[in-house]
């Protein structure tokens, strides 16, 4: 080979050099491309859903701090204003603050809003929340998705909490909702109220909380609710549900009546559930779903946090596990053939 041979052959190695790279490069931002679009980012309307919540974070963060509650930034940092205190009056069990945090994440209302998809949950529909006051954050989110559809939402909520819920006096979850009904960014008031603890019926709690939760039902206007026993708290639930006939039923956090008695709910598993399970217990979630309503369980963080690829105890992003797309997998093939196809590797290997 003499030298112009040899200048040529580098240049030609250049140029393969070159064009390679670019083929390289604009199939990697193709495959980006698709993931955005089909796969990591969100809808246009879930970037609505997700951007509400945010907004939320913002009203009650300045809120609690022109009270002088100064949130915490440790143990609240990403500044959500939905933190409590480690205990109150208010609380009733321990809690992870790692949990209460994750549940905070503007991701739930668009994983929500999916759930709902698959439940076939439109506008006008009736939906059951029945929530203790234990992930507030969580609160936020599903009731946020829910109006965002236009949902008719019936909501029994329980005041006790356990550690960094709405376990504040000065922060309870109806008076943040207030607050952000006055910003206009949530709606939805409880139909009814409990006390929450033990039996639901104020088990564990001081009688000076009893007298402040029932003054803050009061001062809401809304029905305070106390029963002689736990059985009676999950039939008169039972009956209101089949009452009502919601599209589904919501239970957010561990609520002595959503699980019943006994220890056979702590394996029930987070999520949808269409069906009868012998493992929600024998408390309102067994009811409802033995009446033919669908449930979503949201209770142990981690586990849904499995489910939907929301990252644990993370600072929130707009971006997620999107839903699996045919459209999106033949794109990524076609893709990833012509990239094979143009390539001078692919033709020096025929």
């Amino acid at each position: 080979m003499n030298y112009e041979a040899f200048t040529a052959y580098q240049k030609e190695q250049r140029r393969q050099k070159i064009r390679s790279r670019i083929i390289l490069a604009a199939t990697a931002f193709a495959m980006l491309a698709c993931w955005l679009v089909c796969g990591g980012s969100l809808s246009p309307s879930e970037k609505r859903l997700y951007d509400t919540v945010v907004r939320s974070h913002e009203i009650l963060w300045q809120w609690e701090a022109s009270l002088g509650i100064n949130p915490d930034a440790e143990t609240d940092p990403y500044k959500t204003g939905l933190i409590g205190v480690e205990w109150s009056e208010f609380s009733t069990t321990l809690g992870a603050l790692e949990a209460k945090r994750t549940a905070c994440d503007p991701r739930w209302a668009v994983a929500a809003s999916r759930w709902f998809d698959e439940l076939g949950i439109k506008r006008g529909d009736r939906v059951v929340v029945l929530s203790s006051s234990s992930f507030p954050g969580m609160i936020l989110n599903i009731l946020t998705a829910l109006e965002a559809r236009g949902a008719n939402v019936f909501m029994i909520l329980s005041l006790g909490s356990s550690t960094w819920g709405a376990n504040d006096p000065r922060a309870p979850w109806p008076v943040m909702a207030s607050q952000l009904r006055k910003a206009g960014l949530l709606h939805t008031r409880p139909s009814y109220i409990t006390l929450g603890g033990g039996g639901e019926n104020g088990g564990g709690l001081s009688e000076e909380a009893v007298r402040a939760m029932s003054a803050l039902a009061q001062s809401e206007g809304t029905p305070l609710v106390i029963k002689e026993s736990l059985e009676d708290i999950i039939e008169w639930k039972i009956e209101l549900i089949k009452q009502i006939s919601p599209k589904a039923v919501v239970n957010i956090g561990g609520g002595h009546s959503s699980l019943g008695s006994g220890d056979s709910s702590v394996s029930f598993s987070p999520g949808v559930h269409t069906r009868p399970d012998a493992r929600a217990g024998n408390g309102v979630m067994a009811g409802a779903l033995e009446a033919g309503f669908p449930v979503i369980h949201i209770l142990n963080i981690k586990e849904l946090c499995a489910q939907t690829k929301i990252p644990f105890d993370a600072a929130p992003a707009p971006f997620m596990r999107g839903r699996y797309s045919i459209a999106a997998a033949v794109i990524g093939l076609i893709t990833f053939a012509l990239a094979l196809i143009i390539s001078e590797r692919w033709h020096m290997m025929q």
